[in-house]
């Protein structure tokens, strides 16, 4: 340890398992197991490195007296009575402010702008770049990147929508990045421990540079040879392009970085309309009645829930601090491939694999399941197509949408997630009910663009209160970059109650899990019970012979 180790940090635990549980080198020559470490309570449980023969990054289950669990503890339960007196008077402030806020400016959306398909004709609404409003990730490469070639795309590929040079950061840091690490499971700063706390994430390394007034930044830490990892921390608009959008904005970037041909691929130059039909499904599925109807009690759970969840993450009442916490689990390419092999052996989709793992990791870590899943997806492709697209899903604007599949107390098990991935792409493919209700949210609602950031604010108007015992599940699908310019990983999260932000590029399947309110330990314990749910999966893929086994699908534009 980096201080001494006293007394009251120790915790000794005895698990109550079957021998036959362990793996064999935890087995004493006697039948006895013994696995001994000194762990501080203020540091993760360390996850156990992949070794052949062992799949799973730990042994066995979580339990709660390992983890922190904010709001499950003899510290919060004591300061039970200080919590609810400061969320009463919270919400006796905010509540009435914000329904006001809310009604009014339904009120004059509904009047002035006219219905959801007229507001959002384009899929979006005053979707504007902003300075210093940023959609933020990390992306790795395993070759150094060269700074004559990527300005110049740059700067030529922002010109196209409006952004010009000074609104641009293309910066390449002078600190190398560290190794690639032993294990895809590993805190953000692995590598750039010089410029990441070990704790934190781009997320804070964006957050103490400043503002700049830049609308796109790129800060670039190069490998000093092939072979090695290139890391490059990216900031992009988030109010006028979606999640996907911004993929594809540096998707874009790097074809023309390799010397493809420019392709246009902007909304504000292509500006796809929202297809009759479908206009006429959304404006007929919400009455603006109901949508005020619905208003006070959506309000009510989404600012209550974020609230009571928000105070309880507080240290002074048995939380461990409110802030963006992110891990990554990104998978190689043989793994990957298994995922998708075993998914299709089982009959279910990867998707489905991802949301029934992140249930069953709450389940396991925090001894309940979320209530519901808010559902990322875009409705470019389906409903504001543009003549001779077909499948490419290359564009880059604002078509977000977040249809609600709700959990419950149901067994959550495979066959139910898949049954409800397939019921969201039914969803998605006739704009059913949730997803006019999100499209509704989106137009009448105080915000009205980007990247979630609609969605996030308690005045949205639908059942997603995504601060309370919800996942934010976001599955970009498959995609792909060029393969010259050596992309290996897209990490991105929108650490909410829960994030799940997943991504498979060119054959690897790389995934971020976060939260704001449970702390890194925690986000670590559900992202480690997720891995070992997926990995159940991998091993099923690597049982399917290899003369029936698919590589995963690829797709030039897709």
């Amino acid at each position: 340890p980096t201080r001494p180790t006293r007394p009251k940090d120790i915790h000794l635990r005895v698990e109550p398992r079957e021998l036959a549980t362990l793996p064999r080198d935890f087995r004493g020559r006697h039948g006895v197991g013994m696995r001994v470490a000194l762990v501080p309570r203020s540091a993760p449980v360390p996850m156990r490195p992949h070794v052949p023969g062992h799949e799973y990054p730990r042994l066995g289950g979580i339990t709660m007296s390992q983890l922190n669990i904010p709001g499950q503890n003899e510290k919060a339960n004591a300061m039970l009575p200080a919590r609810v007196a400061i969320f009463s008077a919270a919400m006796a402030v905010a509540y009435p402010l914000l329904l006001t806020v809310c009604i009014l400016r339904a009120v004059f959306m509904r009047t002035t702008k006219g219905t959801p398909s007229q507001i959002l004709q384009k899929g979006t609404y005053n979707n504007a770049h902003l300075p210093d409003q940023h959609y933020t990730c990390q992306l790795l490469f395993d070759k150094p990147l060269e700074e004559p070639r990527l300005r110049a795309a740059l700067v030529e590929l922002c010109a196209e929508d409006g952004i010009t040079e000074d609104q641009i950061d293309l910066s390449f840091e002078d600190a190398t990045p560290a190794s690639w690490p032993a294990t895809g499971s590993h805190r953000m700063n692995a590598y750039l421990p010089a410029a990441i706390g070990e704790d934190d994430s781009y997320v804070e390394y964006w957050s103490s540079r400043g503002k700049s007034g830049k609308v796109v930044r790129l800060h670039v830490f190069n490998a000093k040879a092939a072979g090695e990892p290139t890391v490059v921390l990216y900031a992009g608009s988030i109010n006028a392009w979606d999640g996907s959008s911004n993929f594809n904005f540096v998707k874009q970037l790097m074809c023309r970085y390799a010397g493809e041909s420019p392709q246009t691929v902007f909304q504000s130059a292509l500006s796809p309309d929202i297809t009759p039909a479908a206009a006429a499904t959304l404006d007929a599925a919400v009455p603006f009645a109901l949508y005020l109807a619905k208003m006070p009690l959506n309000l009510a759970k989404s600012l209550g829930g974020a609230l009571w969840n928000a105070i309880s993450a507080q240290p002074r009442f048995g939380g461990n601090g409110f802030g963006f916490k992110l891990c990554a689990m990104n998978l190689d390419k043989e793994e990957s491939r298994a995922l998708y092999n075993g998914a299709k052996a089982l009959g279910v989709s990867p998707f489905a694999c991802f949301t029934w793992a992140g249930v069953r990791a709450c389940k396991r870590v925090l001894g309940y399941q979320p209530k519901r899943i808010v559902q990322q997806a875009s409705l470019q492709t389906r409903h504001f197509p543009v003549e001779g697209q077909g499948d490419q899903r290359d564009l880059v604007g604002d078509w977000l949408v977040g249809p609600v599949q709700y959990v419950g107390d149901v067994d959550y098990d495979l066959p139910q997630a898949q049954a409800s991935y397939a019921d969201l792409r039914a969803e998605l493919d006739a704009l059913g009910p949730r997803t006019c209700a999100s499209l509704a949210a989106k137009a009448w609602g105080v915000v009205n663009c980007g990247a979630a950031p609609f969605e996030c604010v308690p005045t949205y108007n639908d059942d997603a209160h995504v601060f309370d015992k919800t996942i934010f599940m976001n599955n970009y699908g498959v995609r792909t970059m060029p393969e010259e310019v050596g992309f290996r990983a897209w990490n991105w999260n929108a650490p909410l109650w829960l994030g799940i932000n997943t991504i498979n590029v060119n054959g690897r399947t790389t995934t971020l899990v976060g939260s704001c309110m449970f702390g890194l330990e925690v986000a670590e314990a559900l992202r480690d019970e997720i891995e070992a749910a997926l990995r159940e999966v991998i091993a099923k893929g690597r049982e399917v012979p290899a003369e029936e086994a698919s590589a995963v699908p690829t797709y030039r534009g897709v």
